[in-house]
């Protein structure tokens, strides 16, 4: 029983990693997502599709790193993929948000220049 509740995790894992790789290159396709966050994506989707299959990499790997339980080791780099994207989220947001400030000026701007030829033009047909 022990082992057939593994294979059904072991399946889980496959299906799942099969669905964000095809998820994402539809949607890279479909130019819904960047190709630069998508290869983050793909990443994910490859090392979890790898640990799902060779099981016993996965065992190896949590032995190297010192943890016990393989799962949790797994989930545990899962989590620190999920905060570098977090990460990579916040500091694209950071910028993109300073970049409409500076487009937001310059808009500004512009809109005043347009404004004193506007005037200027005005004066100068009613003379």
């Amino acid at each position: 029983m022990a082992e057939g509740h593994i294979y059904s995790v072991q399946l889980m894992g496959i299906v799942f990693s099969l669905i964000i790789i095809v998820s994402v290159f539809f949607m890279v396709r479909a130019h819904m997502i960047r190709e630069k966050y998508s290869l983050v994506w793909f990443l994910i989707g490859v090392f979890t599709l790898v640990m799902s299959v060779f099981t016993d990499l996965m065992e190896e790997f949590s032995d190297l790193i010192g943890v016990y339980y393989a799962p949790s080791a797994f989930f545990a780099i899962l989590i620190a993929c999920a905060y570098l994207l977090l990460l990579n989220m916040s500091v694209s947001i950071s910028g993109l948000k300073m970049h409409n400030k500076a487009l937001t000026q310059e808009l500004g701007l512009t809109k005043l220049k347009l404004e004193e030829l506007e005037k200027k033009l005005n004066n100068e047909v009613e003379l």
